[in-house]
């Protein structure tokens, strides 16, 4: 959870302060230095609201990533530093990305003399909080910014900068940190940088360290993948790959590369079916997004693949014992 730890001891150094934000999200301040402790999306959220609150800085994200060094960053940050060109600080962003982090992804195009750096948040967690997953996408970029400057020495800037989420009242900061001015509604968010400035060389390059730190980088990503059970990297594929509505069948087993009777079978092994994990991961969507009152149940409804909100709403009332809007009652 580097993003919840970063951001909120960021938003505030008074112990009592950290300890109310933790409450918030519901874990210890003990947890919050533990780096192989997990948090859900719900406390994620959580966490950034009310570090945000309490920090009082409405560009809390940007001035994060402003100020984050490559230790916070931890294998990245080091790999980062000890990389050949500038260029490769965005790989390694899109590399880790894909590796580590489901909530986020970060995708690098090269295209005619430019490089193109794409961000996205999941498409679940835009919708439970676009607040949030805005946080993260200026902290993000911020922070890439952050790292080229301080691993070159060189004012290495966006050409353009593209926001998905609207245009805050005030950008006067996205202008001096960034030093372009970002088109905000935009379809996708998206760095583009000069290639001939991407080209600039790492001060510390260090190209033993480095492939030590790749071979490091891959012993984590295989201990990773062995260490997930299959129902587990499942969920995260329907997760992943849900964009308008939820991911069908057809969709995840041609992720996984399998037949749909060779992911049942291997569900089955460990005890649980599709229909079963499906309707656990439904139901763990539909409780977070109905936190956010902006989307109406049939809106919800759609997003989790029903055609008609009656036939969410009697799913809901199996899981939970109550109708979607009596939950959302219950929420504070």
């Amino acid at each position: 959870m580097p993003i919840v730890r970063n951001t909120v001891l960021y938003a505030s150094s008074n112990p009592k302060e950290v300890a109310e934000i933790c409450a918030e999200i519901g874990i210890s301040v003990d947890e919050l230095e533990l780096a192989d402790r997990r948090v859900t999306l719900e406390q994620c959220c959580a966490g950034i609201l009310a570090s945000m609150r309490v920090s009082g800085d409405p560009f809390l994200g940007l001035h994060l990533g402003e100020h984050t060094n490559l230790s916070a960053l931890g294998l990245a940050g080091l790999m980062m530093g000890s990389s050949r060109h500038a260029v490769d600080v965005l790989r390694c962003s899109q590399e880790f990305s894909q590796a580590f982090t489901n909530l986020q992804t970060f995708r690098l195009e090269l295209v005619e003399g430019e490089a193109h750096l794409y961000s996205e948040a999941v498409q679940v967690w835009v919708d439970r909080s676009p607040r949030t997953a805005s946080y993260v996408m200026e902290t993000s970029f911020s922070s890439v910014v952050n790292q080229l400057e301080l691993l070159t020495r060189k004012h290495i800037r966006p050409i353009r900068l593209y926001f998905r989420h609207e245009r805050p009242a005030d950008i006067s900061e996205f202008e001096r940190i960034f030093r372009c001015r970002p088109l905000f509604g935009q379809e996708v968010n998206r760095m583009v940088f000069s290639a001939a400035d991407l080209q600039a060389p790492i001060i510390g390059h260090n190209q033993p360290l480095n492939d030590m730190l790749k071979s490091l980088y891959a012993e984590q990503v295989r201990k990773n993948t062995e260490g997930a059970s299959f129902t587990e990297k499942v969920k995260q594929v329907m997760l992943g790959n849900m964009q308008v509505t939820f991911p069908p069948l057809e969709v995840i087993v041609e992720v996984l590369h399998m037949t749909p009777r060779t992911l049942q079978r291997k569900l089955s092994t460990e005890g649980t079916t599709f229909r079963a994990l499906t309707d656990s991961v439904k139901q763990e969507l539909a409780e977070s997004l109905l936190a956010n009152r902006e989307l109406t149940i049939a809106d919800i409804a759609h997003k989790l693949g029903y055609f008609e909100p009656t036939s969410f709403q009697r799913a809901f009332r199996q899981w939970t014992g109550s109708t979607p809007m009596e939950y959302r009652k219950k929420k504070p």
